[in-house]
């Protein structure tokens, strides 16, 4: 017997109520872009905006009609508006763990994962550049106090704004024990730095797309990072609405692995020892290093 997953959970937080799944009524090809923040998956958006349409266009912009259904930013009624109003193949975000959200078996699911010490600075960036002093608390004063802290935090399913290495640790493990599953598809963002038309390339396949090399490329330059922060009114989330001191800053570095130089040996024992606690070793090396060949495949 295959088991499929169960929603068990409501996650809630001050921008957030996966509460609205509720009422979104899913289509046979929908795609479900699933990811802990700041894991690629506006970069991932990207990707399946092209590989959908078949075509690199202008007019073409994934941070506003790939929506993140669970945010309280756009009324759900006009949210719900637009998707029923899309004729294209809809691909949709949500940073909601799999226990969060319904399952469709006749849907497709992408998950994309990056190392969490990523993820850390990562979001650090972020919130720096956010108008909503409120919502940018996660900025700390101390590179190691904001690491250790997010480190140690606890979590409970449920509480989507905790910020914490235990949010993003069950975030894949409640994905990954359904990998078994034909329609969930793991992708790692060290393999889309390492290998991007690889790793676009299994995207089209999990998507059931067979896109062209000339396409492919088109799609590789068009996803670059410059592009992308270079046309950061088209990709960025919340993209001329005033979310952002500088939309071209949502793409702030995309570099992997600045934890490097920026943290002690005794943050990162800390860190060693509390992911330790939540996951096993190899599920430990895939989030931390991705695949090792480079086409995205945990």
């Amino acid at each position: 017997m295959i088991l499929t997953p169960k929603r068990t959970t409501v996650y809630t937080g001050a921008v957030y109520d996966s509460a609205r799944w509720d009422d979104f009524v899913p289509r046979d090809d929908d795609v479900f872009i699933c990811t802990p923040p700041k894991s690629g998956t506006t970069w991932t958006q990207a990707i399946c905006a092209y590989l959908i349409f078949g075509h690199i266009d202008e007019e073409i912009e994934p941070g506003m009609i790939s929506p993140w259904l669970d945010a309280k930013f756009v009324p759900w009624i006009e949210l719900n508006a637009m998707l029923a109003a899309q004729t294209h193949r809809r691909f949709i975000k949500t940073h909601t763990p799999l226990d969060g959200i319904p399952y469709f078996p006749q849907c497709t699911y992408l998950m994309v994962y990056r190392d969490p010490r990523d993820t850390y600075f990562s979001m650090r960036g972020h919130a720096a550049n956010m108008k909503n002093h409120k919502l940018a608390r996660r900025l700390t004063a101390s590179v190691s106090d904001g690491f250790r802290e997010w480190t140690e935090k606890s979590f409970r399913p449920g509480n989507f704004d905790a910020f914490a290495l235990g949010a993003n640790a069950h975030h894949f493990d409640s994905y990954h024990r359904f990998a078994n599953l034909p329609n969930l598809h793991f992708f790692h963002y060290a393999d889309m730095k390492q290998n991007l038309r690889g790793v676009v390339a299994a995207m089209g396949a999990a998507l059931g797309l067979s896109p062209s090399d000339a396409h492919l490329d088109d799609i590789v330059a068009a996803v670059s990072f410059d592009s992308m922060k270079a046309n950061a009114w088209k990709f960025a989330p919340n993209a001329r609405r005033g979310v952002w001191k500088d939309d071209s800053r949502f793409f702030n570095a995309g570099q992997n692995q600045q934890w490097r130089d920026a943290l002690i040996a005794k943050d990162l024992a800390i860190y060693d020892t509390r992911i330790a606690d939540l996951l096993s070793g190899d599920h430990i090396d895939w989030l931390h290093n991705g695949d090792h060949n480079g086409d995205g495949a945990l």
